[in-house]
């Protein structure tokens, strides 16, 4: 049975090299960009250059793989894509495989690439990397050049990096444009989220390495969501309005947060990104102007069912970084409780942790996710040999 995690192969697999699939939002020269959509696909011509991404990954090397399927424009957690198919989730399938870039995470969980290119809005790198058992780093907003990718809310938009070993996600970090430099952290500051079991696994990781630790407290997540997420919808309704003459055609998931987003004022916009202003300000000072970094899950929920499921807080703890524009990744680790990250009908995912830095201290959370993986990495995020296909 085919897993729909590819829009469109450019190649088979090469053993040896650097296998890359892109996320469909980004231009690859002679194929079009879907952004998996069929309202798209019937009318969009082949691109006639590569994105700057592209480019630079041909650039260093790697083996251009396929573009990777994904939810309509980018705009969703969940994963599903209901004309191209939805990914299946390779720990279980009967989970969802999360969203936006559900193919890329899918792919390198399978092993038919090294390295996934998504792009994070919301979460929507971290959240497919937590949900397949995989590492996904969302770098600086800005750091990389988004010349020839589809934008969703271009104040949030980033793009990022899914891979099974952090070699790998650091060669795909250099491919795109990623600078590693800086010093390592000095401690780790944990953020509760308020839900025991999953803040126990956290505590219990960081007991685990030789970092100082301590609680931080003064980051209001909830609110940092509310108003990332304010921005999130107000943006993303100015990129897609127009497709609202078409609404019969477009994913009824992807059109009721359209719609929900169509009352929005620019008042309410406008004081979103003023607080963010002064979020961002308060956020550096609780991480020591880039002497700490932050500890917490990917997600505070379990990966959902494919057959029923809950989006609500999918997406609770990946956007208020989105929204602070810090780097972050997500880490599968082998600690706590069995099936608390999701449990299927095939599978256990491995609880996520993420990792959160100021600007362009990515190398900070690579140090750190090192250090962690020794003790208590993964195994399908390590070697995925069980899953191999190509």
């Amino acid at each position: 049975m085919i897993n729909p995690w590819m829009i469109g192969e450019i190649d088979t697999y090469q053993e040896g090299s650097l296998n890359v699939v892109v996320k469909d939002v980004l231009d690859v020269k002679g194929y079009p960009t879907t952004s998996g959509s069929r309202l798209v696909a019937a009318t969009i011509a082949p691109a006639s250059q590569d994105s700057s991404v592209v480019a630079r990954l041909r650039a260093s090397g790697v083996h251009l793989r396929g573009k990777a399927n994904l939810v309509e424009f980018a705009f969703g957690v969940h994963g599903i894509n209901p004309w191209y198919g939805t990914p299946r989730n390779p720990v279980s399938s009967d989970l969802l495989p999360g969203g936006s870039s559900s193919g890329s995470a899918v792919a390198v969980a399978l092993g038919e690439a090294e390295v996934g290119i998504g792009t994070d809005t919301g979460g929507s790198v971290r959240i497919p990397a937590a949900c397949c058992g995989v590492i996904g780093l969302k770098p600086t907003y800005g750091l990389i050049d988004e010349t020839g990718c589809a934008p969703l809310a271009p104040s949030l938009d980033t793009i990022g990096v899914l891979a099974r070993t952090l070699a790998d996600l650091t060669d795909g970090f250099h491919g795109i444009g990623g600078v590693l430099e800086g010093p390592a952290p000095s401690w780790i500051g944990q953020v509760s989220i308020g839900v025991p079991e999953f803040d126990d696994v956290v505590t219990e990781v960081l007991r685990g390495i030789d970092i100082p630790v301590h609680s931080v407290t003064d980051l209001n997540l909830d609110e940092l969501w509310h108003e990332g997420n304010t921005v999130l919808l107000f943006e993303a309704y100015r990129q897609l309005h127009h497709y609202l003459g078409e609404a019969h055609r477009l994913d009824p998931r992807g059109l009721s947060r359209l719609r929900g987003a169509e009352k929005l004022t620019d008042d309410i916009y406008l004081e979103a990104l003023r607080y963010r202003d002064s979020s961002r300000e308060r956020a550096f000072r609780s991480l020591g102007m880039g002497e700490g970094i932050l500890a917490l899950p990917t997600m505070g929920v379990q990966v959902p069912e494919l057959a029923h499921f809950d989006l609500t807080y999918m997406n609770r703890l990946t956007l208020p970084f989105n929204f602070l524009g810090f780097p972050a990744l997500s880490l599968p680790v082998r600690v706590g409780p069995l099936g608390l990250q999701g449990k299927g009908v095939n599978g256990v995912v491995p609880f996520s942790l993420q990792l959160v830095a100021v600007d362009h201290r990515e190398s900070q959370l690579l140090l750190v996710a090192d250090k962690i993986h020794e003790r208590f990495g993964a195994r399908q995020a390590d070697l995925g040999n069980t899953n191999d296909q190509h």
